[in-house]
């Protein structure tokens, strides 16, 4: 599955595949539904802090994005400024794109039987 955001005043090409988890764990060394599960219960228990949980949503970001880049992952947060933060429209977005993208990959994980939360 592919979309196409706009995050920093940069369009960006997503990608999932089953792939997306292996790579994950290849590139940091963590499981990514772990990952996605720590910050998803971070944002509903404390929306304020968001701040010490960007280094695992820009991960999820840059997986989603490697498929079309062949920078780093340190090069590809040099990308951003701090603005990025500020906009909650794009924030927004990329958590919809996010919740799309692994929602799909999570469903073929799991062939397809996982019960909604």
């Amino acid at each position: 599955m592919e979309r196409t955001i706009i995050l920093g005043g940069r369009e960006l090409k997503l990608a999932s595949s089953l792939f997306t988890i292996i790579s994950y764990r290849q590139v940091f060394g963590s499981e990514l539904f772990s990952d996605v599960d720590t910050l998803d219960k971070a944002l509903q228990a404390n929306k304020e802090d968001v701040g010490k949980f960007v280094d695992i949503l820009f991960r999820i970001v840059y997986i989603l994005h490697k498929p079309y880049t062949s920078d780093t992952y340190d090069k590809f947060l040099q990308g951003f400024d701090f603005g990025v933060l500020n906009s909650i429209d794009e924030l927004t977005t990329l958590a919809n794109a996010i919740a799309e993208l692994l929602g799909s990959v999570k469903q073929a994980k799991s062939g397809g039987n996982e019960t909604p939360r």
